[in-house]
């Protein structure tokens, strides 16, 4: 069976509000007919997890930086990044990692990132070593991310440049994001490329990575998602495309429940009578206290 990629293939063909092109694997039968060969699934997120923190140089992310993996489920405030990284010039990279049928899949693994980046944010770079990533760098055998930097890219950086970087990093919050699933859901394409579009501090990286298996062989396509540019004013026809396409995804409205019958606004909550001269005063007797012998009697074993 023979078999070529083709980077050009339009995907909005197959799934009109994709604006990216993703690459295809054509492949030939025995009788000479080409196909399109269609995704394997990955059997857990686990195993995409493992393929990027083997290989993170095989994410596409915007201006190819070179990462160096730090840390895998990272603990950061109430939850636990999937991965930690650093490019060569000190900027941090928050990955995570997750499969289109996953829920969070939409807006929930935005919120995950910003929440971790929020937590880094502010902090010094020997805090970072010694409450966040201490036991990630005992187990890489290093004792600062410089060291662990300068092991896995072969002491080719500049260790004032790198340090002077991750410190502004983390002062400022300039930060990588890097979201990687197997499919992009056009909400969250949409989500990314509008954060993209209004902070200057954040580089926002979605990233699919396509599994296939061909002859016994697992082969897999990365790809960065590019959000297409978004308008300072829609025209009525894109608004409509727009709400239109979030509205297939939404969740049906919920009944409203009709709240229970209350007494009229007029009338003592309390007896349901009409408010007037003649209506006794209601008593609320206070809770009872109990004396001290009570009490003794309470505490004193039989």
């Amino acid at each position: 069976m023979s078999s070529f990629i083709r980077d050009d293939f339009d995907q909005s063909e197959v799934r009109i509000r994709q604006p990216w092109c993703v690459p295809a694997i054509w492949t030939c039968d025995e009788n000479g007919r080409w196909g399109f060969l269609t995704p394997s699934e990955y059997p857990a997120e686990r195993v995409l997890h493992d393929l990027v923190k083997q290989a993170p140089q095989m994410l596409p992310l915007a201006g190819a930086p070179r990462l160096t993996v730090l840390g895998s489920e990272v603990r950061l405030g109430n939850g636990y990044a999937d991965l930690i990284a650093v490019e060569s010039s000190g900027r941090l990279v928050i990955i995570e990692v997750k499969l289109a049928d996953n829920s969070e899949a939409r807006r929930a693994v935005v919120a995950q990132v910003l929440s971790y980046a929020a937590h880094l944010q502010g902090l010094l770079p020997r805090q970072l070593e010694g409450q966040i990533l201490d036991r990630d760098l005992a187990e890489l055998g290093c004792e600062t991310v410089l060291n662990a930097v300068e092991e896995d890219q072969e002491h080719t950086v500049d260790a004032q440049a790198f340090s002077d970087g991750l410190a502004h990093s983390l002062a400022e919050g300039n930060l990588r994001l890097v979201i990687v699933l197997d499919e992009a859901p056009d909400e969250l394409v949409q989500l990314t490329g509008y954060l993209q579009s209004v902070t200057d501090k954040l580089i926002i990286d979605l990233i699919t990575v396509t599994s296939y298996q061909i002859n016994g062989q697992h082969i897999v396509v990365p790809q960065r998602v590019e959000p297409a540019p978004r308008s300072r004013a829609l025209s009525d026809a894109e608004a409509l495309n727009r709400q239109a396409g979030e509205s297939s995804t939404l969740a049906p409205r919920p009944s409203v429940q009709s709240s229970p019958t209350r007494p009229p606004h007029n009338t003592n909550c309390c007896t349901g009578s009409p408010i007037g001269q003649n209506n006794w005063p209601v008593t609320v007797s206070p809770p009872c206290t109990p004396t001290r012998a009570s009490q003794n009697h309470a505490t004193t074993p039989t």
